[in-house]
């Protein structure tokens, strides 16, 4: 382990380490590194309603879930920045010092922000970061949230392996409410824009992330609330789109209050 390493989902919320095509000595804050701690939220964890004509599925709770993020890269220029979307890129290894490297799992509970990662980036003015949901793989290493937040880990627990989100939660449909898990294997990058300032002090900067989990489950074409149980590839097309919606519409910055979400 490079370092000790924390994470909150929401993110948060989303969520940071970040910088493009530009050298610490390219940066003119960039004196020395800075103690960074990261930390996410994700919105929406209560009942998510989204009532159509014809469709079954009127309401949705989400109780719990894991998301897997590999690699958070701060930027300073990040509208010129490219984003992998097959997920296939390699890390780039000369930026190794703008990024915090993961694979990082967090457990999502509740709107709270959750610490997940805590390293050093070099000072300077970022303007927003780059981040990768990874589909997490038998035997690979991985920092987790529940552990660094002093929680009980499972032992063999294995929700998440060959998963980039888990999702445990009930739907009402036909009015029942009915239990469900969702699995997604997405793998893919996003950018999200944010004023990041990382300044030589000895201090820590506290930055935070933030995502809406509840845009998960609505249709992007309809608006509508999607079934959690349809295994049709149509539906689950559906989610990814809506998966990638929630992740490139959330927000980042600093956390100076320490209550886990960006300062407005």
């Amino acid at each position: 382990m490079r370092k000790t390493l924390l994470f909150i989902a929401g993110v948060a919320g989303l969520t940071a380490a970040l910088l493009s095509g530009c050298s610490k000595s390219d940066n003119p804050l960039a004196v020395t590194d800075a103690p960074v701690n990261l930390s996410v939220s994700f919105s929406k964890t209560g009942t998510v309603t989204g009532l159509q004509k014809g469709l079954a599925v009127d309401s949705l709770r989400i109780d719990s879930a894991i998301v897997v993020l590999q690699r958070i890269k701060f930027e300073s220029h990040i509208d010129t920045v490219s984003v992998d979307t097959t997920g296939t890129a390699p890390d780039d290894e000369r930026e190794i010092n703008v990024t915090f490297k993961g694979p990082f799992v967090i457990h999502v509970r509740d709107t709270i922000g959750i610490d997940f990662a805590n390293q050093t980036l070099p000072a300077g003015t970022y303007d927003g970061i780059k981040f990768k949901i990874h589909k997490l793989q038998n035997g690979e290493k991985h920092e987790d949230s529940d552990e660094r937040n002093h929680r009980t880990l499972v032992s063999n627990d294995s929700s998440t392996r060959g998963w980039s989100i888990v999702v445990w939660g009930s739907f009402k449909k036909n009015g029942v409410w009915t239990p469900f898990t969702l699995k997604l294997d997405v793998e893919v990058e996003f950018k999200i824009k944010g004023n990041f300032v990382v300044s030589n002090a000895t201090s820590s900067v506290d930055i935070a992330l933030n995502f809406n989990m509840g845009l998960w489950f609505k249709n992007p074409q309809t608006g509508g609330l999607l079934d959690p149980t349809d295994v049709t590839s149509a539906n689950r097309d559906l989610f990814v789109r809506a998966v990638k919606t929630s992740f490139g519409q959330g927000r980042g910055g600093h956390d100076r209050n320490h209550d886990g979400h960006p300062d407005d």
